[in-house]
């Protein structure tokens, strides 16, 4: 009688073609949509910084710097006016983003830098650009830290004529494996922040548009008195509903599944991915598996979790009320791990059902997931998922609920 009913309710979903289609097509285009689109746009957006030419305007620029700027303007993509600028008449260009960069320097700065032993402080270099906008935000970087380092040490070595002359010592000046770089793990760890967060929200969304209507549903239309009348056991009943519900839930995860191991080639490539080459070589078969057992265990407890709000529900429209604050509270869950440290995790987060799986699986993706975390999520997930089951089974036996007393 179990294989009947769960027969029954794979045969509800797969024999309709719209559920078919909202239920495992629509989640797995979207995933593969979303994600490609994602690290296409952020692609995009670095490669425009690294294209756009600053708009940046000098004031009262002393010949020396006028010198040392023509020496190095090729070498930047910046379009640079020399003038007498107000720094106030500057201030909403800037706010709104026509100007880049406003640069300062301070009156008779040349003459201040030669009389350096008879001055008791440094003449000043102003800047003003707009920490909200990209480009601002880049070309000051470049200004500052590329085209004023080099114009300052042109004048040391003017000064001394060895520029070390006033240097103690270099840091990583001939070394060139100062950065001992995990390629694999520095393309990936970007995924980490947030693949788990959608994935988490896409799979409890996708069981949850079919697993109101399995019971609460049913309830509804009436048909569930008729199944509770006939002389099979409630527990059959109940598991065969929890089971059908989660073999459609496992599918569709697979689909989604499917559909990030797609779409990862054009996220990787966003996160600086390029040199990792295929994506086989980026994960290994066994994160792969604990991918896949980690989303299934996941979607057990969303199952689990769906349809004991169903069974306690009288119509599918008061399990969606009730459903609400779940899903609120799985939201919290998937957003928190964006926030929170890759590696070092306490072992005892991966015992929060749902929290930990999310967790895991941004601990996977920064290849800091070991075996004994992979099992605690993993099995209190199956635990947590055995409980739920065992509430739904004694529900069914309470006629009031089920009989919408």
């Amino acid at each position: 009688m179990l294989l009947n009913i769960i027969s029954k309710e794979l045969k509800r979903v797969f024999s309709d073609r719209r559920l078919v289609i909202s239920t495992f097509v629509i989640p797995a285009i979207s995933i593969y949509v979303l994600y490609s689109l994602m690290g296409n746009m952020m692609g995009n957006v670095l490669g425009d910084i690294e294209r756009h030419t600053s708009i940046v305007y000098v004031s009262n620029a002393p010949q020396s710097f006028s010198n040392y700027f023509d020496t190095v303007k090729d070498t930047y993509n910046m379009e640079v006016d020399f003038g007498d600028y107000d720094k106030n008449e500057f201030t909403e260009r800037i706010r709104s983003g026509e100007v880049d960069l406003l640069v300062e320097f301070e009156d008779q700065f040349d003459a201040k830098v030669a009389s350096y032993s008879d001055s008791n402080q440094s003449p000043e270099i102003m800047t003003f650009s707009n920490p909200s906008e990209d480009y601002s935000n880049e070309a000051k970087n470049n200004f500052v830290f590329d085209i004023l380092e080099g114009y300052e040490k042109e004048i040391l070595t003017d000064r001394f004529g060895n520029i070390n002359y006033v240097k103690a010592f270099d840091v990583d000046a001939t070394n060139q494996e100062s950065a001992i770089l995990d390629e694999k793990k520095a393309a990936a760890s970007g995924l980490g922040m947030i693949v788990p967060m959608i994935l988490a929200i896409i799979l409890f969304a996708g069981a949850m548009g079919i697993g109101m209507d399995t019971i609460a549903g049913e309830k509804e239309r009436g048909t569930m008195a008729t199944l509770l009348l006939t002389p099979i056991p409630r527990e059959t009943i109940a598991l065969g509903k929890v089971i059908g519900l989660g073999i459609v839930a496992i599918i569709s995860a697979a689909c989604s599944f499917g559909a990030i191991i797609a779409s990862l080639p054009n996220m990787l490539s966003s996160f600086g991915g390029e040199g990792v080459g295929p994506i086989g070589l980026s994960f290994s078969i066994l994160q792969y598996v604990q991918l896949f057992v980690i989303m299934i265990t996941l979607v057990g407890i969303y199952v689990g979790l769906i349809c004991l709000i169903s069974v306690r529900a009288r119509s599918v429209k008061e399990a969606g009320t009730y459903m609400a604050p779940i899903y609120m509270i799985i939201m919290i869950a998937a957003f928190s791990t964006m926030f929170s440290k890759s590696g070092g995790v306490a072992l005892y987060k991966f015992a929060i059902p749902v929290y930990g799986s999310v967790t895991a699986i941004k601990e996977m993706f920064s290849f800091e997931l070991s075996l004994m975390e992979f099992g605690v999520t993993s099995g209190v997930s199956i635990i947590v998922t055995a409980i739920i089951i065992k509430l739904i089974t004694k529900t069914f036996n309470d006629e009031k609920v089920m009989f919408n007393a």
